[in-house]
């Protein structure tokens, strides 16, 4: 499915896999770790560089949380995440072009805009998870990523950068 140019995922997840969930899970922090890196990398305002690089080491805590928990319920599982699999938690392309300051704007659209996806299928999986423990970290990573998108917006806008996005996070609901 599209929507303003943006795929989604169609992806029942009342029958995806505590383990699979997961999987797709670490996939989405370890891209959104290396889309900071290269925001942090491209900016020359030092306070965002620091932020950028304080998100990726968060985003690497994170994915390594999901992976740790992966490791213990399912030792022997290996995955193909699918393109759809991917659409689950990511927006736009894994590298993030931000050389000049059109292409930060967009770079920054597309990280907000995996931020919420992400936190939307935390939130949404949250209610299918099998293992109290999955379902615990999903919860609370839904909770983290909408911080973490409104961290973003303060952030861009104490260097003058507002960032005109689809679906504010007031429209999201935790329930």
């Amino acid at each position: 499915m599209t929507v303003m140019g943006k795929k989604f995922s169609t992806t029942d997840l009342s029958k995806l896999s505590d383990d699979k969930a997961l999987a797709i899970a670490a996939f989405g922090e370890a891209v959104a770790a290396y889309r900071y890196i290269e925001l942090s990398e491209k900016t020359r305002d030092s306070s965002l560089r620091d932020s950028f690089e304080q998100m990726a080491r968060d985003e690497r805590q994170q994915r390594d949380r999901i992976q740790l928990l992966l490791a213990r319920l399912a030792p022997t599982a290996g995955f193909y995440l699918s393109q759809e699999d991917k659409l689950a938690v990511c927006v736009g392309p894994r590298l993030v072009d931000a050389r000049d300051d059109a292409r930060f704007d967009e770079a920054m659209k597309l990280v907000i805009a995996s931020e919420k996806r992400t936190a939307s299928f935390y939130m949404r999986y949250a209610r299918h998870a099998q293992d109290a423990e999955v379902k615990a970290l999903f919860e609370e990573l839904a909770a983290v990523g909408l911080e973490q998108v409104q961290r973003l917006r303060k952030l861009l806008s104490a260097v003058g950068r507002e960032i005109a996005e689809p679906c504010p996070v007031s429209q999201m609901r935790m329930a």
